[in-house]
């Protein structure tokens, strides 16, 4: 091997550690040879390959993975090792890592330091002092520089320029998004930075949550990896011929079992749920620093305006992670008729903007299309009178409030079909104070009833919805007091829910069944092209309704 290949070889995580890396085991508390599969089945493979060949954007940029996966996986330490073999043995490279608290950070550093002493001598990296607490500095000429730190120290981001920068336990830094908003200006541009972010489930809605949802919909750099807790190769325990699996282990079994649960894992859940006393009074926990998939993983807040017992049977293993902009799961039924919700947009550039295509029929109403998206008024209303089209002319609610007049205006002057009206003829559906706790809770009752929905930001923003239109801050305002507010997210976090609520109202008043809806003679048609003063709207929408009570149809269909 020439010394340009060594290089190569001892630079490469997943070549050098398994050959060279002696490491303190887990479950024995002795040094041995690393082995990414020791510990678990997959994941630390998987994080190897990662380091050692990482997927790029189509800009020709690093990709940034983000973990998500259980206890005791070796998460933080093998990060570390695979970063070890990059800095010691690449010149100038620096290495940041920031841990949740000091004790973490002194720890990950010590397992670093102790494999360093223990790389054979005669291929370690020297380093300029042997002092050194809570870093590893190489000779220059042949490595750079590994910082370990601590996310509770003051303004611990500034300053950094890391060619490799690692996020431990990040559910439990005391500010995750105000750290990485000063770390992030330094890596951006660094179209060869490595970055990798991980910890355990957490609650719903906080910072982490909001990152690990980024990651799986693959926005910007970012990448994302979710293992269960299963993959690791400790979680197992002897599973006793006795016994027999209780109605939630069979529920399970049924559930996980192609995901490669087995009746082992089971036996480890039992006895962590015997022994932990955490846990023990409160089972639902193991979920979260077990995770069996990565949407039911999740603490649901108590001030969430949707309770947790509404989404159980939402959260499954099968729901669909699109990225944002139109994502259809099934095409148009000839038999079924169709609602959107729609929950416009402005110019603005932090306004998001959402509809959902519920399906109606006997069987439920089933959620088989959305939209979320950054768009113009115009671009938007165009996607959306395209889709209500294919969708057998699908009722369409939008939202008249503010923004929502452009929308409904142009669907108007398209001469849209089929819009939908509210009691007194106006067009679109006003929210208030008081409708809005209304349909609130018709959307619980539509979740826990005869609602299905398919798409995983959906539920993610379900999870950590708290009635955001009601507290909503205008950009005005914000403008006015001079910083953004601190008692909701932006706006975009609950577009998808809003759009929800408002299919919903559609739904409640679509007649079901798989009959084609009843047409009506040409020339019945609620849509007005042109511009109505108030009384003579008021007199088309007479004639219209005098009309379909000749035609022996309900005066306002769309209404009970």
């Amino acid at each position: 091997m020439t010394p340009a290949e060594q290089l190569l070889f001892l630079r490469s995580p997943g070549k050098s550690l398994p050959k060279l890396a002696e490491v303190l085991d887990q479950e024995t508390s002795t040094f041995v040879k690393y082995d990414p599969t020791r510990l678990t089945h997959t994941f630390q493979t998987e994080l190897l390959d990662y380091l050692d060949d990482t997927p790029r954007t189509d800009f020709g940029q690093t990709k940034w993975l983000t973990c998500l996966t259980a206890r005791q996986m070796g998460k933080s330490l093998a990060v570390e090792y695979g970063m070890y073999s990059k800095t010691a043995y690449t010149p100038g490279w620096d290495h940041v890592c920031i841990a949740d608290i000091d004790e973490r950070a002194k720890y990950l550093h010590k397992r670093v330091h102790q494999m360093h002493i223990r790389w054979p001598e005669n291929l370690r990296a020297p380093t300029l002092r042997g002092n050194e607490l809570l870093q590893l500095t190489f000779d220059p000429t042949i490595g750079g520089k590994m910082r370990v730190m601590s996310a509770e120290t003051s303004a611990v981001g500034i300053g950094q320029s890391p060619d490799s920068f690692h996020g431990s336990e990040c559910a439990f830094w005391s500010d995750f998004s105000g750290t990485m908003s000063m770390i992030y200006p330094s890596m951006v541009n660094r179209a060869n930075s490595l970055a990798v972010f991980e910890c355990t489930p957490w609650l719903a809605g906080n910072d982490w949550h909001e990152h690990v949802v980024m990651a799986r919909e693959e926005r910007g750099r970012h990448m994302y990896l979710f293992k269960p807790f299963w993959d690791g190769v400790l979680n197992r325990r002897p599973w006793d011929r006795t016994w027999a699996p209780d109605q939630e282990e069979l529920k399970l079994l049924n559930e996980y079992r192609t995901k490669g649960l087995n009746l082992h894992n089971l036996a480890f859940r039992r006895s962590i749920m015997d022994t932990d006393a955490e846990i023990r009074r409160n089972p639902e926990l193991f979920k979260v620093f077990y995770p069996f998939d990565d949407v039911t993983c999740w603490i649901t807040g108590a001030q969430s305006a949707i309770p947790g017992h509404a989404l159980d049977k939402h959260k499954r293993d099968n729901l669909i992670s699109s990225k944002e902009g139109y994502y259809e799961r099934a095409a148009p039924d000839p038999e079924c008729r169709y609602v959107i919700g729609v929950d416009p947009c402005g110019h603005a550039s932090r306004d998001h903007a959402a509809f959902q295509v519920l399906e109606v029929s006997h069987e439920g109403w089933v959620q088989v299309a959305w939209f979320a998206d950054h768009a113009d008024p115009l671009a938007f209303s165009r996607k959306l009178q395209e889709v209500g089209l294919r969708y057998r002319r699908a009722l369409i609610c939008v939202e008249n409030n503010g923004v929502g007049q452009a929308v409904v205006s142009l669907l108007r002057d398209w001469n849209y079909p089929n819009l939908y009206y509210d009691d007194k003829g106006r067009p679109g559906i006003t929210t208030s104070g008081p409708s809005l706790e209304q349909m609130t809770a018709q959307l619980i009752d539509a979740l826990m009833d005869n609602l299905v929905l398919h798409d995983k930001r959906t539920i993610d923003q379900l999870m950590t919805y708290k009635n955001d239109k009601r507290i909503e801050e205008n950009a005005a305002s914000e403008l006015v007091r001079g910083a953004p507010s601190k008692r909701r997210r932006e706006r975009h976090h609950w577009d998808s829910v809003s759009a929800l609520m408002f299919a919903v109202i559609g739904a409640r008043v679509t007649p079901k069944g798989k009959a084609r809806p009843k047409e009506l003679p040409a020339g019945d048609n609620p849509i007005h092209t042109g511009l109505y003063k108030a009384n003579e709207r008021a007199e088309e929408w007479k004639k219209i309704q005098s009309r379909r009570r000749a035609l022996g149809i309900r005066a306002n269909p769309w209404y009970k």
